[in-house]
């Protein structure tokens, strides 16, 4: 009798091990371990039932193969989006995270679209991107008088000797602080080929022809056939450049995530133009402008060992380091495929606290920007990884997401930018600590990005 308790016992725990194996999400590589109801790493722990109850107003749910702890997660994402919605004299759009309360920020929206809320939120990102083009339209060139660029030929005027002043009456940033802006055009067209029924290609098309020729144009340098960008989201003057520059340096150099955005944003407009009825020649025009920028994207900005640059600094030489954006932007947009692919990103340093914005780090300079990793753009990287790997790392994906959290979080957190309990804006490396706003939205929009691509959401 004794013998057979064993064995049901045994059967029991080993069927019990079977269903924790078979739910999403699971990862299991010391110290970071994401069970059916926990999640611990090197800083702390905490279980599905010390997480909040949320009840989001979307009903998109996960499937039955989704864990508890995945299940309460997919809901705090969810809330956490929901609660960046906000309304005003421009209308209902997405704000970037708590802390952010109304301002308007391209690519903040943009990237949260493509990584899921186009998805999940379509209505809702299809008005946010229209502000933003109608507040970019507004706004023009008018900047504030230290981000006059004298370099760049084109038609400024100071609105205000201060920046403030230009946030305060717009809710944005000048052009100067935008040079990634582009990004617009590969969210519209994500949002368009999901939601059919939503799609206006010739508004695409017409809108994206007046940025391009208007917006854009002055920063293209033919010398080389790159724009003259900063890296996608990284904030000029901030820590992710050496100390030294200013906000020319910042602007003037080609950065490798932006001008894949820019690259991307061509297609886009190719397949624009095919879908709103335009001519054969304004089809090939975009494919054409497409295809002259990745091969100077090749030529210019990847280094000797495969692996792409993190930018081409206004005078010329390219800069050792790596951005987990630009790598993966070249990825994902094709611009590299196959034994390539595998090759810019392989090596790759990947941590138990997260992918490293930036690698190696800047030595000259410390924060957010550099010795740092964002989760929406870990995501990114391992989204791009999968291509070139033709590997699932979801589980792992899923575990950094969850992380953020909060096993810890910086000390002085404002618990009204969302405390322990929500997505957060970023990681410190190398110490792994929890920092930046709750409830952020691109990071809330990763995990809807990871269930996506998991398989296991039930619109």
């Amino acid at each position: 009798m004794k013998s057979k308790l064993i064995y049901i016992f045994l059967f029991i725990v080993s069927l019990t091990a079977c269903m924790e194996d078979e739910y999403r999400f699971n990862y299991n590589n010391p110290p970071l371990v994401l069970t059916a109801d926990s999640l611990s790493d090197a800083l702390g722990s905490f279980g599905t039932a010390d997480l909040p109850v949320q009840s989001p107003n979307n009903k998109a749910r996960l499937s039955g193969s989704a864990s508890p702890i995945t299940n309460k997660m997919w809901n705090i994402a969810l809330h956490d989006v929901e609660q960046n919605l906000v309304t005003n004299d421009y209308g209902t759009y997405f704000a970037a995270g708590r802390r952010y309360t109304e301002r308007v920020y391209t690519r903040d929206i943009a990237f949260a679209g493509i990584l899921g809320l186009n998805a999940i939120y379509p209505e809702e990102m299809k008005r946010s991107l229209e502000i933003t083009r109608e507040v970019r339209s507004a706004l023009g060139y008018k900047v504030s008088a230290p981000h006059v660029v004298k370099e760049i030929n084109a038609p400024w005027e100071i609105f205000s000797e201060s920046e403030k002043d230009v946030m305060a009456a717009f809710r944005t940033n000048s052009i100067t602080r935008r040079t990634d802006d582009v990004v617009w055009v590969w969210a519209v067209q994500d949002l368009f080929t999901q939601n059919p029924g939503l799609a206006d290609w010739e508004w695409l098309f017409e809108t994206g022809t007046d940025y391009f020729e208007n917006y854009y144009a002055p920063w293209f340098d033919t010398e080389d056939n790159l724009y003259k960008c900063q890296p996608a989201f990284q904030d000029i003057e901030s820590t992710g450049y050496p100390d030294s520059l200013d906000i020319a340096d910042c602007v003037l150099m080609k950065g490798t995530s932006t001008n894949c955005l820019y690259y991307k944003a061509m297609l886009s407009m190719a397949e624009a133009a095919e879908k709103s009825g335009q001519s054969v020649e304004k089809i090939e025009y975009w494919n054409n402008r497409a295809a002259d920028l990745k091969t100077a994207i090749l030529k210019e900005l990847m280094l000797p060992d495969g692996t792409f640059t993190y930018y081409k600094v206004r005078y010329g030489n390219v800069m050792i380091n790596q951005h987990n954006l630009g790598t993966a932007f070249a990825i994902i947009f094709g611009i590299v495929e196959g034994e390539a692919a595998k090759k810019a990103i392989q090596d790759y340093p990947v941590t138990d606290r997260g992918i490293p914005l930036i690698h190696p780090f800047l030595t000259d300079n410390q924060g957010p920007h550099n010795q740092a990793s964002w989760p929406f753009c870990s995501t990114f990287f391992l989204w791009a990884k999968e291509i070139a790997l033709k590997e699932d790392f979801t589980d792992y994906n899923a575990a950094l997401l969850a992380r953020t959290m909060g096993t810890q979080l910086a000390e002085n957190r404002d618990k009204d930018w969302g405390g322990f309990g929500s997505f957060h804006e970023k990681v410190q490396l190398p110490s792994g600590i929890i920092d930046g706003s709750g409830q952020q939205l691109w990071t809330s929009a990763a995990y809807i990005n990871v269930c996506l691509r998991a398989g296991i959401v039930e619109k």
